[in-house]
């Protein structure tokens, strides 16, 4: 189900990273990429949020303070992976991270819809499995 998501974000956004940030089509696919790692790295951490936190932020809630936490993070990940190894000068990196996290973590909520079982079954599938451990893991235990 994630690649599907992935699949979906590199439908809507290629197009709007070529034409409103002049990437190549090179730059582009790997700046939705970096995004999508950039959730999994971020949220496949769980360090200092709970699964109330992460399921806030895949809502159509109202993010609240955990949660904004987290989409910053997963924003300061992702310029750090667009500078590093997309290629994206600083400038750019920023304009593209700021457009890219709304958009993953609208398309996880689109597909989440706040219900846990759909967090984790996303979180079980789809090669994230890493994710899953780190994360549900902490859940799970007693």
């Amino acid at each position: 189900m994630f690649d599907q998501i992935l699949s979906n974000l590199q439908k809507s956004a290629v197009p709007q990273l070529i034409s409103q940030f002049g990437l190549d089509e090179k730059q582009a696919g790997g700046s939705v990429t970096a995004a999508a790692d950039s959730v999994k790295q971020v949220v496949g951490g769980g360090d200092g949020f709970g699964m109330d936190d992460v399921m806030n932020l895949f809502s159509q809630q109202k993010n609240n303070a955990a949660a904004d936490g987290i989409m910053s993070n997963i924003g300061s990940v992702l310029q750090s992976k667009l500078v590093n190894s997309v290629g994206l000068d600083a400038g750019k990196a920023s304009g593209v991270s700021a457009m890219l996290v709304p958009m993953v973590t609208e398309l996880i909520s689109k597909h989440v819809g706040g219900d846990a079982k759909n967090l984790q079954s996303l979180l079980g599938g789809g090669g994230i499995a890493g994710m899953a451990k780190g994360m549900l893991g902490k859940l799970f235990k007693g």
